[in-house]
């Protein structure tokens, strides 16, 4: 039996072009470095960001779409902005397909805990007074 070390990395900055670049030159993996590169570091316009990964959400590719959900979130994270109502109701949609439900999950989580922390500390808070079991 081979055992492989797999080393965790994160992409290079890129543009939503490189993301666009990376299929027509059938480069699945770039395409999916790219995505990230783009919504990771804060480089770009939050609102060509989001589109980039509004659009790639609903990619036949089970790779790309789940991603996308998953970078929707990164840009909530990073920009501190969303069109907020777009995105979620793009994220919710997209929780019915199996590939990308879980990925939507937490981005949805992500949005409420960057873009509303406030909010998301009250939740916390209620949420563990409710469950006794969290309290030990």
């Amino acid at each position: 039996m081979r055992h492989e070390h797999h080393v965790f990395r994160n992409p290079p900055s890129s543009t939503p072009a490189e993301v666009h670049a990376a299929p027509d030159r059938g480069d699945l993996s770039a395409a999916l470095d790219a995505m990230v590169g783009t919504a990771l570091y804060g480089d770009g316009d939050w609102r060509e960001v989001q589109e980039l990964h509004l659009q790639l959400l609903g990619n036949e590719d089970h790779q790309v779409s789940a991603l996308a959900a998953t970078c929707l979130g990164h840009v909530a994270r990073v920009y501190r902005q969303l069109d907020e109502r777009q995105v979620v109701v793009a994220l919710r949609r997209a929780r019915s397909l199996p590939h990308v439900r879980g990925t939507a999950y937490n981005a949805l989580d992500d949005i409420r805990l960057f873009l509303h922390p406030r909010r998301a500390r009250w939740r916390r808070r209620v949420w563990t007074a409710v469950r006794p079991w969290t309290w030990i």
